[in-house]
């Protein structure tokens, strides 16, 4: 009965009153209970529960391989990001936002997804305010050897590239605009001159460059810097960001700054004789997948709509709804994947999950009643996206979903 108010509240688009509440219990099952009954069932026992359930599913999920050669020199590919958005300020003791201007209080997701096994390698709700860095220092045990993980720069942290690669694993990331990086030279570290690499390249009309270098002003860390030269519009658009930024500090925009913005910087430790460095600006692309789910849990399936509630309710009411974006989520993985190998073409997410919410209580009623009636629901799901949910393509551009299914020789 619990479980029913939960996914009754977690498919609406706005959360139900403790009133609809008491009505739907009364309807489906006869149970006469008062709003304060219901309200006192949003406890600490039923954020556990919730939790449960989404850990039980995290654990259990089918894996699902993608035909992309590459993967194969990885144990896994596993991207991260988070997602942020506020809450009501009444809950800002135990959800800080950042404060000042901003909301006093907040939520953030970090989610993790394997884009090799099709699973979801993390996904937790903590305060807005704790940062991405601090993430990545405290959650370096769920990296396996082997594994590739590409994270933003909000994650970058020299502390973090270090256990990953004692750990026997790869990483990839954009540079840091502050991490100083130098080169080797006669046994002495030279701080890299970013202006006259930019006019050896446009020089040397070269558009990409892979050297070694080294970052961090004390411990100098070696890693593979992989240069791109970035399009004008690219740069004036970074420039623009980054002197409205300084302007609003009441700072100048110094000549490094600017002479990195004319580069795309990434860095990493896969070797050069296993991936060259063409590829790997390919590859970090393949982070924007994450911000794709992240719009999908936003705009579709309305995560970040919360009014007024208690905290243990709308943490159950965040939880069943990241459980049931996680159920149709890895539905739709499985069912692009066979697609794709059966068709060539790919099915887009964004058309498929507008179906898959706008017919949400198709799936509430099998998960009601252990599954039955599941087959019949993806056989209707096989047929709708079938029908007509195919990615379209953009001629001379490739899309998210096509970059993720790149097949690097």
């Amino acid at each position: 009965m619990f479980l029913d108010i939960l996914l009754s509240d977690a498919i609406r688009d706005s959360p139900m009153s403790y009133n609809q509440m008491v009505i739907d219990t009364k309807s489906n099952f006869g149970v006469k209970i008062s709003k304060q009954g219901i309200e006192e069932r949003f406890n600490d026992g039923a954020v556990t529960y919730v939790q449960n359930l989404l850990g039980e599913y995290l654990s259990e999920q089918i894996r699902c391989s993608l035909d992309t050669d590459w993967l194969d020199l990885f144990n896994r590919v596993v991207i991260k990001d988070s997602t942020k958005f506020d809450v009501p300020e009444e809950l800002q003791e135990k959800l800080p936002g950042f404060g000042g201007s901003a909301s006093k209080a907040g939520c953030c997701i970090q989610y993790e997804f394997d884009i090799k096994g099709g699973q979801v390698n993390d996904i937790n709700i903590t305060p807005a305010n704790r940062p991405d860095s601090r993430d990545a220092a405290e959650t370096t045990a769920l990296v396996r050897e082997g594994d590739l993980t590409i994270r933003d720069l909000g994650y970058f942290r020299l502390k973090y590239f270090k256990t990953i690669e004692e750990d026997g694993a790869y990483f990839l990331s954009r540079l840091n605009t502050n991490t100083l990086v130098y080169q080797k030279t006669d046994d002495k570290y030279v701080e890299l001159d970013f202006g006259k690499l930019y006019q050896t390249m446009k020089a040397s009309h070269l558009l990409i460059s892979d050297i070694q270098v080294y970052i961090g002003k004390e411990e100098k860390f070696p890693v593979r810097l992989i240069i791109e030269l970035c399009p004008e519009e690219v740069f004036n658009k970074r420039i623009r960001k980054v002197n409205a930024y300084n302007k609003k500090k009441g700072h100048k925009t110094s000549e490094n700054c600017k002479n990195r913005a004319k580069l795309s910087l990434y860095i990493t430790n896969i070797p050069a004789d296993k991936i060259e460095g063409g590829v790997i600006s390919k590859i970090y692309k393949i982070r924007w997948q994450i911000e794709l789910t992240f719009k999908t849990w936003k705009s579709t399936f309305n995560l970040a709509k919360v009014k007024k509630m208690k905290y243990e309710r709308l943490m159950c009411l965040l939880n069943i709804r990241l459980l049931l974006i996680m159920i149709n989520w890895e539905l739709f993985s499985m069912e692009r994947a066979i697609q794709f190998k059966k068709t060539g073409n790919l099915l887009s997410a964004a058309k498929c999950f507008n179906t898959l919410k706008d017919n949400i209580e198709k799936l509430r009623r099998p998960l009601l009643n252990n599954c039955k009636g599941l087959r019949k629901w993806i056989r209707w799901m096989k047929s709708a996206f079938e029908s007509s949910h195919w990615l379209e393509s953009k001629k001379n551009k490739m899309g998210l979903e096509e970059i993720l299914y790149l097949k690097i020789l």
